[in-house]
């Protein structure tokens, strides 16, 4: 018979919720850069950089993204509903809102070959609201690292607050200074799924939780 220690430092992290972080932080990564593939696509065609294949693929990108944010969603609700399932269902909602904006919008650039003014701003609405309410359940459970939480909060925070700048045409994020409102929600959803991957939620510390060490007998 011989004894594993187990100590607390490596109940860090929880097991139950392994596949739903590994499939949400793939969906991340997938959203992430099918909607930069597929906008960049879509404005070179508009600039007159492309041909008209482009705007195709563009516009599929954007719809294997819209799907992805979906897909985060479902992945999320279990986890997020331990801790709000008010904010879980909001966030699962909002991020349905996107898909459905992105796919209405992809649907009418191809049917009208025509660019919809700042249709970006549209799905950011409804991105940093979802990314909002991710961020304050990750914050308030300690789901991860709350360095990582403020860095959410503060970068979703940030492109709300510049969207009617860009509309009423005082600051762009397409462009210029008004770019740099991106970096926080940017570098949030590139470190998050590469942490979810890589070792998932944070274990919940319960008042029972000891630092001794657990013996299992093999």
């Amino acid at each position: 018979m011989t004894a594993v220690s187990i100590t607390a430092s490596d109940l860090r992290y929880d097991p139950t919720s392994r596949k739903a972080a590994i499939v949400a932080g793939l969906l991340f990564l997938t959203a992430t850069v099918t909607f930069m593939l597929g906008d960049s696509l879509i404005t070179g065609f508009f600039a007159g950089h492309t041909g008209t294949s482009s705007l195709t693929i563009g516009v599929a990108l954007q719809a294997v993204c819209a799907l992805a944010g979906v897909g985060i969603g479902l992945a999320l609700l279990g986890v997020l509903s331990r801790h709000s399932k008010a904010l879980a269902r909001g966030y699962l909602a909002f991020r349905s809102l996107e898909g459905v904006a992105i796919l209405a919008i992809g649907v009418y650039i191809l049917a009208t070959t025509s660019l919809v003014a700042h249709y970006e701003i549209l799905i950011y609405g409804f991105t940093g609201t979802a990314g909002l309410m991710l961020s304050y359940i990750l914050h308030r459970a300690r789901l991860v690292p709350r360095w990582l939480s403020w860095l959410g909060i503060v970068g979703y925070v940030a492109i709300l607050l510049a969207i009617p700048g860009t509309l009423l045409d005082v600051a762009t994020l397409d462009s210029g200074p008004g770019m740099l409102l991106y970096v926080p929600g940017g570098l949030f959803e590139l470190i998050l799924p590469v942490l979810l991957i890589a070792r998932g939620f944070r274990r919940i510390p319960t008042q029972e939780s000891t630092p001794a060490p657990v013996l299992l007998s093999a």
